[in-house]
C-alpha cells in the first residue's frame, strides 16, 4: 500500500495532486500523477490526470482541475468531466472518461490500492 495525503489535507470541495507510480511509456517510463477531489457530501474520488483526448494533464496552463460550474475541466481544449463519475459531459471527449485511481481510506489517510 501506498499512502497519498492525510485526509485533513482536503476540504470538502477541494482537490489535491499526488504522484503516482510511473506508467509503462512506448519509450519507457512516464511519470504521471493523479489528483483527488472530495465532494460536498464528503466522498473522495480520485483519477489519473490526464485528459483522454489528448493524453496530457487536465490542469495544463493556468493548474485549475475545476471550472465555475463545478466541472472538471480540460483547459487545454474544453473538455468537461462529472466530478462525481469522471465521464466526459461536454467538450472534445464524447463517450470517454477519465481514468478512476483505485484508493481507499485508512487511519485518516488516502491510501492507493
Amino acid at each position: 500500500m501506498t499512502k497519498l495525503f492525510d485526509l485533513r489535507d482536503l476540504p470538502p470541495g477541494g482537490s489535491i495532486r499526488f504522484p503516482l507510480p510511473p506508467l509503462r511509456g512506448r519509450f519507457g517510463p512516464l511519470s504521471v500523477e493523479g489528483f483527488a477531489h472530495r465532494a460536498p457530501d464528503g466522498a473522495v474520488r480520485a483519477w489519473v490526470n490526464l485528459c483522454p483526448h489528448r493524453a496530457q494533464p487536465v490542469d495544463v496552463g493556468d493548474g485549475r482541475l475545476f471550472n465555475s460550474l463545478g466541472e472538471i475541466e480540460c483547459h487545454a481544449h474544453g473538455a468537461r468531466f462529472d466530478p462525481s463519475s469522471g465521464s466526459c459531459t461536454g467538450g472534445p471527449c464524447p463517450g470517454t472518461s477519465l481514468q478512476p485511481v483505485q484508493i481507499h481510506e485508512q487511519d485518516g489517510s488516502l491510501w492507493l490500492d
